[in-house]
């Protein structure tokens, strides 16, 4: 049976339709991604809870660090105990190092990629494997914000984002533990500071706030105790002074033979900390600046030396760790009547004139998932409160 022209046209535009959709909806979704939506390749998979060595070499330089039981320790160019937190941050770009583009699957000529002899060379050995696993650094892309890389596992060249090989741009002092004190504010149950410009004691009462046993006996500024207790907390030193066997005379030419102030702390298992600051000094200028203290001025500290108490590690601190010691009883003292921060009120109940009125907070998840506060007063009668005014 012959078909009328009116049908065929009509089949004709039922295919076309039906391609129309098909490719809207199959094809379309795997065109390729357009510049700046490429999919990652992946260049290199550490598994960083099985990690035990990672090596960083640039020029002359090699560090090493060695994961010893659950600590990791730098071992070279010199030993002492590493930074947690920047080995875990190198650990994790290694996790999964990933690269914008593959330049070249494969060539004979390294050096155009500046391949030949690698800027930089990182380096992780994972439990279970014989051999690390390897990532080279190379020149420069030309658009600036990409490097080139490759791993001895492959012969494909990769385009990598500069802050992710920026990520191993590390010096040995980087990667040490920096920490004089290793505290924790929440932990410091007593804290006591002597110094030229007087001395003071604290101590955290039964209720968690902080109270001065000495000059006089006397409510502490919960705040403003918070944050000297975060600068302490926060402490790092910015250099090495001398490390290792100090003896007296070495001691006094850091002013530490007799420090000038000490910061003695006792957290809440027993344990004691102890602070010794000695001499000031001032850093030179990174650059040559002339006259820049105005005649007459004298110029300020910028570092002091300090220790921990019984260590072998004498350390530079900044000059704002002794600015925070000095204020003292003056600036922290409390000056509230209440120290009392408005996200803890629940409740308030306040008499005026012999009646008694109450006001309660509620909070209630709202329809866009948040939390939302109300107030209400719930005597002498009950009303719901314009939450911001209360």
């Amino acid at each position: 049976m012959k078909l009328p022209e009116f049908w065929k046209t009509g089949v004709a535009v039922l295919v076309l339709a039906g391609l129309f959709a098909f490719y809207w909806f199959v094809e379309r979704k795997t065109e390729p991604k357009q510049e700046g939506e490429r999919e990652k390749v992946t260049v290199l998979a550490v598994d960083k809870t099985k990690a035990k060595q990672i090596s960083l070499v640039s020029g002359a330089t090699t560090i090493r660090l060695v994961k010893k039981g659950e600590a990791w320790k730098l071992v070279s160019p010199f030993a002492a105990p590493a930074d947690e937190t920047a080995v875990d941050s190198m650990l994790a770009s290694l996790e999964k190092l990933e690269a914008d583009e593959v330049v070249v699957e494969q060539t004979s000529d390294l050096a155009q990629y500046g391949l030949e002899r690698p800027s930089r060379t990182v380096a992780a050995l994972v439990e279970g494997q014989k051999k690390p696993l390897r990532v080279e650094f190379g020149a420069k892309a030309p658009d600036g914000s990409s490097v080139y890389a490759k791993t001895p596992a492959s012969t494909k060249v990769y385009l990598i984002p500069s802050w992710t090989e920026s990520s191993f741009d590390k010096q040995p002092f980087d990667l040490r533990d920096r920490d004089l004190l290793h505290v924790k504010r929440d932990d410091v149950r007593q804290l006591e500071v002597a110094g030229p410009d007087g001395g003071y004691a604290l101590a955290r009462t039964d209720s968690g706030d902080w109270a001065f046993t000495k000059p006089v006996t006397t409510r502490a500024g919960r705040w403003s105790v918070d944050g000297l207790l975060g600068t302490i907390e926060n402490l790092r030193m910015e250099s090495v002074a001398a490390e290792g066997t100090i003896d007296a005379r070495e001691a006094a030419r850091f002013g530490l033979a007799k420090p000038a102030r000490t910061v003695s702390l006792v957290l809440k298992d027993g344990a004691t900390r102890r602070l010794e600051i000695g001499k000031s000094f001032i850093e030179p200028p990174a650059t040559a600046a002339p006259e820049s203290t105005p005649a007459g001025d004298t110029p300020q500290p910028t570092k002091y030396y300090a220790r921990r108490a019984g260590g072998d590690l004498v350390a530079t601190v900044p000059a704002t760790l002794v600015g925070e010691l000095a204020k003292g009883m003056g600036e922290l003292r409390a000056k509230r009547l209440l120290e009392v921060a408005t996200y803890e009120v629940e409740a308030v109940q306040v008499v005026v004139g012999g009646q008694k009125k109450t006001y309660a907070k509620t909070t209630t998840k709202g329809d866009d998932g948040f939390d939302k506060t109300q107030w209400k007063r719930s005597a002498p009668e009950a009303q719901d409160l314009e939450t911001t005014k209360v």
